[in-house]
């Protein structure tokens, strides 16, 4: 019956998808060559002639699509969750239909057209799919479009999982119940009003009496035959099957199931580091972003250079050794703080409040973070990135490795010149646990708008730091 109303729907959103695609096309058309705000050509050419783009586009953005897999079931993820998929298949696309009109000569096409029609096509695609989830979000909340699961096992897994469809009702599940060998119900009815229907190997005879729809297998790792078993009789029966990982205290929420040459790999941690938005969206910003910093800020980086020459003897950069991605080290860059003589201890000591070594501009430059400008070079050689965790010192990073568990977790990432614990005040001399726990929070949730925000906290908050001597 699913299977069913799934395959009309895709029929439903595909179809949707090709009259938005054919209305942006026609409206990137209108607009460049009749709306006024973009200069015309001495001829206009007839819309007819652009009806061969158009025949290309259909069917190679059905296949993008279903190759980004666009049309697949999203009933737990978030209502722009389509959104990387559409961007990156609109891209290929306009790519491809470049590539295109540069070998047809039959008519010459306006490549503006094209970039137009790409963005009114990504963005009118991407509201009907907002606008269709959240449709969906609230029919499932009012009982429509519901699945009907059955879980196996009633402990702490199985009980998770119905604390997670429950307080999910936007995902349209129904749970019939629980199947286990040894626990009761009384206190399952009590908090969720939900029995346990029966024992592990009645599966075959509950999917078939409740209608299941799918098996939500959540049992040890002790009962591996058990859930063998269990999986192979609801292959049997037809009915779909996922399995709750017993050991997800060690693995996150966005980790991934990997396919190492056949063989199922699931990471323990989610980092962002092999996404393509990763390497190159975050590259590019940062090279661009570095590079606007340098060449605005120039007058102030060469004042500041004077005063550093002016107001004590030696030279006006500082560099360190830190540790980068991938526990590499690196040197970092930055403005001279403290007298010559005194340099060689801050590999191995904290800067104390009015310390001696620094010099009155140094102490200046630190609290106003003047002092880290430099560093942007870091960003366009590639050792470090505008956001990310701070790089600490070699023989820091080696202490709190065995002091602070999973802080070398921070070092699979680019260290930055700002990052999620610094705007929330854990610079300095604060707490290594908590700046942990914020780099890592930013670790399992980086995005390029998440960055955004953080550089905009940044600015908003003010470069001044009272933890900073």
């Amino acid at each position: 019956m699913f299977k069913k109303h799934a395959r009309f729907f895709n029929v439903f959103l595909a179809s949707g998808d090709l009259l938005i695609t054919v209305g942006a096309f026609v409206g990137a058309f209108q607009f460049r060559f009749y709306s006024g705000v973009v200069p015309t050509l001495k001829k206009i050419p007839q819309f007819q002639d652009y009806l061969v783009l158009l025949a290309v586009i259909l069917p190679l953005w059905l296949m993008l699509f279903s190759s980004f897999k666009l049309y697949k079931s999203r009933r737990s993820d978030s209502v722009f969750s389509d959104a990387p998929s559409l961007l990156l298949g609109i891209t290929l696309g306009v790519l491809f239909l470049s590539a295109f009109t540069f070998f047809y000569r039959e008519t010459s096409f306006s490549r503006l057209t094209l970039l137009l029609f790409g963005a009114l096509n990504f963005g009118f695609l991407f509201v009907e799919r907002v606008v269709i989830r959240l449709t969906l979000h609230v029919l499932r909340r009012h009982g429509y479009n519901h699945r009907r699961i059955l879980i196996v096992g009633a402990g702490e897994l199985g009980e998770r999982v119905a604390q997670t469809v429950l307080q999910h009702a936007e995902m349209g599940y129904s749970i019939v119940g629980f199947l286990d060998d040894y626990l009761e119900d009384a206190e399952l009815k009590q908090r969720y009003g939900l029995e346990i229907l029966g024992k592990t190997f009645t599966v075959s005879e509950i999917v078939e009496r409740h209608d299941v729809d799918k098996v939500i297998v959540a049992l040890p790792m002790q009962a591996i035959r058990k859930i063998s078993n269990i999986v192979q009789i609801c292959e049997r029966e037809g009915v779909a099957t996922d399995i709750v990982p017993d050991f997800f205290k060690f693995i996150q929420p966005r980790t991934r199931v990997q396919d190492f040459a056949g063989l199922p790999l699931v990471g323990v941690r989610f980092t962002p580091v092999d996404s393509l938005a990763y390497r190159l969206g975050k590259r590019v910003f940062d090279v661009t972003f570095a590079g606007v910093v340098l060449i605005l800020g120039a007058p102030i980086l060469g004042l500041i250079a004077l005063a550093i020459k002016l107001s004590s003897p030696g030279p006006i950069f500082f560099m360190q050794e830190r540790v980068g991605a991938n526990r590499k080290p690196f040197r970092m860059l930055k403005f001279r703080t403290m007298r010559v003589s005194a340099q060689k201890m801050s590999d191995t000591v904290w800067t104390k409040p009015n310390d001696t070594r620094v010099t009155p501009l140094g102490a200046f430059l630190r609290r106003t973070s003047l002092d880290e400008l430099p560093q942007f070079i870091n960003v366009l050689t590639g050792d470090m990135s505008v956001v990310g965790p701070r790089p600490e010192r070699p023989f820091f990073a080696r202490r709190f490795k065995t002091e602070v568990p999973q802080y070398m977790v921070r070092h699979q990432v680019k260290t930055g010149i700002t990052g999620w614990a610094q705007v929330n005040g854990w610079r300095g001399d604060t707490s290594i646990n908590k700046r942990v726990e914020h780099d890592l929070y930013y670790i399992e949730n980086w995005s390029l708008g998440f960055d955004l925000k953080i550089i905009f906290m940044t600015i908003s908050n003010g470069l001044v730091n009272k933890n900073a001597y």
